[in-house]
């Protein structure tokens, strides 16, 4: 899978959980075709449906200029677009596969983050033709939203492709580890391991798995060399540490970056200090290897 870019970051939300209409985009490709660069979208509309069309017209007139191409090439236009049970289905014409891998999956993005930013579109659902998105492997995509982009406030706008992790969280009575496969779009300009860790600091997807990390954890550091992965955390996997058994939570971030990565032993700090106990049970001057008997079915 070739290269995207990221920029922005999911819906604006407000601190009700409301979608920010104050602060809607409209997204464009950079003169390089590199990476998305936005601009703000105005619409007086309220109505969901109307948003979608006042969006829908905005991308078809985009206009390239110094700096900015429009989302869509001359060429690609939408033929329908309607809104079903908050997902946004995006029927797009067959010139749509004449772009280069990598420039689709960034219009892929901008199209994305475009219409979920908006109210009532949980996600989007683009066709060519009538038919499903495929991916270059023959399947379809499917739905997509802003999940499916690995998305990190502050980070600096880099490449991104498709990758497979599988992350272990809590299950839902706190006393086994569940698997949880995600496939995301992961950033191509930092160790693939920290995006492991990015990933267990978002949490679960799924309802029958609860979040080992806590959300505010910083990551300070994670490097590989000669098979151990160094992770470097600030003290909140210490003063944060979530009401879950000791061990659940160390071998969650364990055996995600043993298997989600191909690392073979993992090595913790806090705030670049390995003598430290965490929660005064277990000393961190060690190195972890995968202990899959926390897992459940593991022999699935």
């Amino acid at each position: 899978m070739l290269c995207l870019l990221w920029v922005g970051g999911c819906a604006p939300v407000s601190s009700s959980g409301e979608k920010d209409k104050d602060a809607l985009m409209q997204y464009y490709l950079n003169s390089e075709e590199t990476k998305l660069v936005t601009e703000a979208f105005e619409t007086e509309k309220t109505q969901a449906a109307d948003q979608v069309a006042a969006m829908e017209e905005t991308i078809s007139v985009q206009k390239s200029s110094k700096g900015r191409i429009s989302l869509l090439p001359e060429n690609v236009s939408i033929l329908e677009c309607r809104l079903e049970n908050h997902q946004l289905i995006l029927n797009l014409n067959g010139a749509y596969y004449d772009m280069d891998r990598a420039k689709e999956i960034l219009v892929r993005a901008g199209l994305v983050k475009s219409f979920v930013q908006l109210d009532n579109v949980d996600e989007v659902l683009i066709q060519v033709e009538g038919l499903g998105l495929k991916n270059s492997d023959g399947q379809d995509v499917g739905p997509m939203d802003t999940k499916d982009f690995v998305e990190t406030e502050g980070r600096e706008i880099d490449a991104y492709q498709y990758g497979t992790f599988t992350l272990y969280f809590a299950n839902a009575e706190g006393d086994g580890l569940v698997r949880e496969v995600r496939k995301v779009y992961y950033s191509t300009s930092v160790p693939m391991e920290r995006e492991v860790v990015e990933l267990l600091i978002q949490g679960p997807l799924g309802e029958d798995a609860q979040a080992t990390m806590p959300s505010n954890l910083g990551i300070l550091s994670v490097n590989v060399s000669d098979g151990i992965a160094y992770v470097n955390l600030d003290n909140t996997f210490v003063s944060g540490a979530l009401a879950l058994p000791d061990d659940l939570i160390i071998y969650s971030l364990v055996n995600s970056l043993v298997e989600g990565s191909g690392v073979e032993r993992v090595q913790i700090s806090v705030n670049g200090e390995t003598n430290v106990s965490f929660r005064n049970s277990v000393d961190l001057n060690q190195f972890f290897e995968e202990n899959l008997t926390l897992v459940e079915d593991v022999d699935e």
